[in-house]
């Protein structure tokens, strides 16, 4: 059963006399139980819906499909059992927005949002429901393929099935996005190996994979020891799997595998030119990010006006792993242009702990009292648009606008630096 939001007025379903007192049961005989099965089923014509009113009234009725007027209510999330070694979640202070509390485990906004799960509960009877709808393509959290490591960095006691899993979606083409939370000194080297050549065995239904270096907060006191990813580790780790690339370039015609930004900039290698990432399909798990921003960016310099009419002061925030980027193209471009005054700070997160280096887990505070400790006295302060959510939101759940009321001067989230001159 399904229940109904609203209904729109002047449409089939509001003719039809539904209201937004009813819900729906089935839709020419299949059961609704969420959204998707709603979205799903609604593809058919004619619908033949069975509806429940308040007094439990069975009503059926027949609709077109398509735009018939029925707006239900979104998925409601189903939290994770897992008790993962590395999770995010468990290593958050209290005071932060609500939703950063939420351990989801769902197939369905998987599909809906590109977020991970790990297939570790999935039923068959789900399993089979992804294959039916064609719930494609899905992104699964893997770590590792040898059950007694990926037992103990799930946190769980038994075999899940991983990979008969994994290969049951293959047989009914169902594309498969996949990750690795590398934590070294257990899944890396000759484990990463392994998890990385049984997976390409998947291949083309496993379409790529994403490799991407264990968080850390400062809150771990009660938490698993797991060591944090070293500038040596990320070398060793880009190089391992260079050679894999180059191997599966030839074979298959993809690299298939990619090392997340971080590790490039923490081992202080150059950013892969755009080619390297083929369809950026990964651009959500922070592999291409950097590229993507620095190919804009050198776009964007070319629509940059020569000078200003008044003098302003830009002061733009970052985080310490973004720092050099900012450094090397943004700042030199900006400088060059007459009236434009720009500084550049770094912002270190005092809130998750320093080895947190990303612009996009600032918080609203840290960044306050770094402008202020730095005494900037600017115009308008940058910030990156990554550190809000879709509320416009920090972590800690100040707004951009308790910003500039502390700060007393502008303050804007910025995509593209042409905004800035929109701005000023």
């Amino acid at each position: 059963m399904l229940k109904i939001i609203k209904i729109e007025k002047g449409s089939p379903a509001y003719k039809a006399g539904i209201s937004s007192l009813f819900s729906i049961d089935s839709i020419n005989g299949h059961e609704i139980n969420d959204i998707l099965d709603f979205r799903f089923y609604s593809a058919d014509e004619p619908l033949k819906i069975s509806f429940t009113n308040r007094e439990n009234t069975k009503i059926v009725t027949f609709l077109e499909s398509g735009s018939n007027g029925i707006t239900v209510e979104e998925i409601k999330v189903r939290h994770c059992g897992n008790d993962c070694i590395f999770c995010f979640v468990t290593q958050n202070p209290e005071g932060l927005r609500r939703s950063l509390y939420v351990k989801d485990e769902d197939y369905r906004l998987s599909f809906l949002d590109g977020s991970y799960f790990t297939l570790t509960k999935t039923t068959d009877k789900e399993l089979q429901r992804i294959a039916d709808m064609k719930l494609s393509p899905i992104y699964i959290s893997v770590h590792a393929v040898r059950s007694d490591i990926r037992k103990k960095m799930l946190g769980i006691k038994k075999d899940d099935g991983l990979i008969s899993k994994m290969t049951f979606l293959a047989k009914n083409n169902i594309e498969m996005h996949t990750q690795i939370v590398l934590c070294p000194e257990l899944n890396d080297g000759e484990i990463l190996e392994e998890t990385i050549f049984t997976l390409k065995k998947l291949y083309p239904h496993v379409a790529s994979i994403a490799v991407v270096p264990v968080g850390k907060t400062k809150h771990r006191d009660d938490l698993p020891h797991i060591r944090s990813v070293t500038k040596s580790d990320a070398k060793k780790i880009i190089d391992q799997i260079s050679n894999y690339q180059e191997s599966f370039f030839k074979e298959m015609g993809t690299r298939f595998v990619f090392p997340a930004d971080e590790f490039f900039l923490k081992a202080g290698y150059e950013i892969p030119e755009d080619d390297y990432y083929e369809d950026y399909q990964q651009y959500e798990d922070g592999i291409g990010m950097v590229r993507s921003f620095i190919d804009q960016f050198l776009e964007d310099v070319k629509e940059f006006p020569d000078k200003l009419k008044k003098k302003t002061k830009v002061t733009i925030v970052t985080g310490y792993s973004f720092y050099p980027i900012m450094n090397k193209y943004v700042i030199p471009a900006l400088s060059k242009i007459k009236n434009l005054q720009i500084e550049l700070f770094k912002v270190e997160n005092k809130l998750l702990g320093s080895e947190i280096t990303v612009a996009g887990l600032l918080s609203g505070h840290d960044i306050i009292n770094t402008v202020q400790e730095n005494n900037s006295t600017s115009d308008i302060l940058l910030i990156p648009d990554t550190c809000l959510n879709f509320n416009d939101l920090f972590l800690d759940d100040l707004s951009v606008s308790d910003l500039e009321s502390k700060l007393k001067r502008k303050v804007s989230k910025i995509d593209s630096f042409k905004e800035l001159f929109d701005t000023i």
